[in-house]
């Protein structure tokens, strides 16, 4: 039996969850000592920008670039107040008269850095020895930063007298050697965990519990409204603080000037903002706890041998789904299929139930590849699959999606037979339960059976009138 060709398997399950923590480590260590600075003469390290290395590692260059951005935004509001050294204003677009110029030095130069750094890592991870590539790239890491941050300060602010060259400097400096060497280890060491099974494990169950609540139900928008009314709340409490202490010198007989009372406001919000990411990480890290529960309750309703939805589970999620659907006119709505593989009663009797278990693993494989971002699936039992397409799709698309599973499933060989399956494919229609849906695309697939198998058998709309229509291999 040979199994399907796949491509180069990448490790993409719980990537977003992974970006967001690293968007609001960022933050906070941007908002803290934890990751601005170690100063102990001569040495003296920042590590804000090391989740920038990080995401550019593990995730990309495109995160890279993003953290990056974080990156800059956050140094870019740090230099917008009056407290901060001379040298510092050129990164804000208040301070400096030049809004363009410092925005792009202060995100611009940041992002660079994250995208060049995720090319760089990328490339270290195709090679021949990854992990030591993946410790040249970290060790570099800070340098290519510098370069960065120097080459747009050199076209931008050229009265500085800053230029790429003057990345060397850095190299120079004392605390080099040894910021190297903790970079590489923090590197390396989420490199390490993140692609461990354990994490790898983890992460496709949060995948799985993502997948199937997306398609029972989308809840971003209540997500977005609670984050624009955290925010509104956590500036309103700024605004408070800083009203109050305005009083309270006053009250001392202490007139704040305006400009002291927009830094108080400005490091309140600084403090707000750290935070505000604390608790975010918190959040993250708690919604990760509950869905993995919520995998476990999942598991226990799966199908062992498959991992696809169970009986059970696949009506009772086919029908919240149904629920949730929206059918317009205009709206091709979803369809549900049914299959059989033709001869698994002789498959299992010449070649044994280990080759049919086989079958049905890759048989589960093909159908979670092409529908799995598309709906829900099901094996009812025996070598019965059932699908519940909740997406908007064309009958060709379905069509074409159908005769690539056919074919692929052909490329399989069972004894001395290659597989195939008969199919019935009913569209899904308002008013309708997952029971009546898979009652009536049960009769197409015993038409399709009946036909001499090894094809799909396409139900008309319950309200359509129009024949059905078979297409054979």
């Amino acid at each position: 039996m040979t199994a399907f060709s796949k491509t180069k398997n990448k490790t993409t399950e719980g990537n977003r969850y992974i970006l967001w923590g690293l968007v609001v480590i960022e933050l906070f260590m941007s908002f803290s000592f934890l990751g601005y600075y170690i100063h102990i003469e001569p040495i003296s390290m920042t590590f804000v920008y090391i989740p920038v290395l990080v995401a550019a590692c593990i995730l990309g260059p495109k995160e890279g670039a993003l953290l990056g951005s974080v990156f800059g935004l956050a140094s870019m509001w740090k230099a917008s107040a009056f407290y901060v050294g001379a040298g510092d204003t050129i990164f804000s677009p208040v301070m400096s008269g030049k809004p363009i110029q410092s925005f792009l030095l202060s995100v611009a130069s940041r992002a660079l850095f994250g995208w060049i750094a995720g090319i760089l890592y990328k490339i270290a991870k195709e090679s021949k020895h990854p992990e030591i590539g993946i410790l040249i790239v970290s060790s570099i890491g800070r340098a290519v930063h510098t370069f960065c941050v120097y080459l747009f300060m050199g076209l931008l602010f050229p009265e500085i007298g800053l230029t790429p060259a003057n990345t060397l400097d850095e190299i120079f400096k004392p605390d080099y050697l040894l910021f190297v060497i903790v970079v590489d280890l923090i590197v390396w060491f989420f490199y390490k965990f993140r692609y461990s099974d354990h994490v790898k494990r983890f992460m496709k169950q949060v995948s799985s519990v993502d997948k199937i609540n997306s398609i029972a139900g989308n809840k971003k928008g209540k997500i977005a409204v609670l984050a624009v009314l955290v925010a509104i709340s956590s500036f309103s409490v700024a605004a408070y603080y800083t009203n109050r202490i305005g009083n309270v010198m006053r009250n001392y007989g202490i007139d704040l000037s305006t400009e002291i009372s927009y830094d108080l406001m400005h490091l309140q919000i600084q403090f707000l903002l750290g935070m505000l990411s604390l608790a975010a990480l918190a959040i993250i890290v708690i919604i990760l706890y509950q869905k993995n529960t919520n995998y476990l309750y999942y598991e226990a309703q799966l199908d062992g041998l498959t991992g696809l939805c169970s009986r059970q589970l696949f009506f009772q999620e086919g029908e919240t789904i149904l629920c949730r659907m929206k059918f317009t006119e205009d709206d091709p709505g979803g369809y549900f299929i049914i299959m059989d593989i033709d001869y698994f009663k002789e498959i299992n009797d010449q070649c044994g139930h280990p080759m049919g278990d086989g079958v049905l693993k890759l048989v589960a494989e093909n159908l979670e590849k092409l529908f799995g971002n598309k709906g829900i699936i099901g094996r009812l039992g025996g070598d019965e699959f059932v699908v519940l397409v909740s997406h908007p799709a064309s009958k060709s698309e379905i069509e074409d999606t159908l005769n690539k599973m056919r074919e692929e499933l052909a490329a399989i060989q069972a004894g001395e037979r290659n597989v195939t399956c008969s199919i019935g494919v009913i569209p899904v229609e308002s008013g309708y339960t997952i029971d009546q849906l898979y009652r009536s695309a049960d009769r197409l697939l015993y038409e399709a059976k009946k036909n001499g198998k090894n094809q799909f058998v396409f139900g008309y709309r319950f309200q359509n009138e129009n024949p059905k229509k078979t297409s054979k291999g």
